[in-house]
């Protein structure tokens, strides 16, 4: 079993929370000034008001998913484990769509796995682990690489069969 957590900054978390609500406020603010009439000629700052507005909406909801907090991973055999702040995700390496290296030009600086289980996307960062992230690629690649090929080998056992 491999296990592998990704920390998450609170202090970033915080920042778009507050950033969000204060946007949210500002665009909020400009709306009320247009429709109490101290701004009522001006529909352009209405309509830019309405984007902030829900700009900053948008930013201080989505800092409440669980993809912002930290996120321990465990690879078994048959599973991989996603334990978050809502509970914990359990997805066999048939329900793994799509395993993606992202490889930046000084590897031994960082480097990047992304995971895509259905509409579902994880992404590990790896700050100066280039070994950890190439054990878990590896991991990774074994397991779904064998499903891909399965699926591979009765496609062509099908085909084989419906012609004469």
């Amino acid at each position: 079993m491999i296990r592998y957590h990704v920390k998450k900054s609170s202090k970033s978390r915080n920042t778009l929370r507050y950033f969000g609500a204060f946007l949210f406020l500002f665009g909020a603010f400009l709306l009320y000034l247009f429709f109490s009439g101290m701004a009522a000629k001006h529909i352009f700052g209405a309509i830019l008001g309405a984007l902030i507005a829900l700009y900053g909406g948008y930013l201080f909801i989505h800092t409440f998913e669980a993809d912002k907090y930290d996120i321990d991973y465990e690879f078994d055999d048959q599973e991989m484990r996603v334990k978050h702040r809502k509970g914990e995700t359990v997805y066999t390496y048939d329900q793994i769509d799509d395993v993606t290296l992202v490889v930046p030009e000084n590897e031994m600086i960082y480097s990047l796995i992304l995971i895509r289980a259905g509409r579902t996307k994880y992404l590990l960062p790896f700050s100066y682990k280039k070994e950890a992230c190439d054990q878990i690629y590896k991991h990774l690649m074994a397991r779904v690489t064998v499903k891909e090929l399965q699926e591979e080998i009765e496609n062509e056992k099908e085909s084989k069969e419906e012609t004469p």
